[in-house]
């Protein structure tokens, strides 16, 4: 068995412009529907900054995991969905590339940890692959 891990930092500020701006194509280019509605939702939309950057961190880790990076080997941004379950963890989806890549590598479980704090938002990816 292989762990694979891969982590990310991204600025909140950089999220909080986009979002100022009004900046959609980049959203709707880096975010599923699923992502960007959480997102715009997250404490009344006060929070949706920190919510995209700590997405955008997650999307990196997991290409970083993959050994890919995002936006290379055909891996697109919404090719990494993440999403929250009941309880709210988040959890990734993967598809199209980025699935056929982790299901190439072996991989059977993937975890992903999201913060943010100080301006910063950090992802984590581990996946265990055979």
């Amino acid at each position: 068995m292989k762990i694979l891990c891969g982590t990310d930092l991204v600025e909140i500020e950089r999220f909080r412009k986009i979002l100022g701006n009004n900046e959609s194509g980049f959203i709707n280019k880096c975010f599923t529907e699923n992502e960007q509605e959480y997102c715009r939702t997250k404490a009344g939309g006060k929070r949706a900054a920190e919510s995209f950057a700590a997405r955008f961190a997650a999307k990196e880790a997991c290409g970083k995991a993959l050994g890919t990076g995002i936006m290379s080997e055909g891996i697109g941004l919404t090719d990494i969905e993440v999403l929250t379950d009941g309880k709210g963890a988040p959890y990734l989806k993967l598809k199209g590339r980025a699935k056929e890549k982790a299901d190439e590598l072996g991989v059977f479980s993937i975890s992903v940890s999201l913060t943010h704090d100080g301006g910063i938002a950090a992802a984590y990816c581990t996946m265990l692959a055979e």
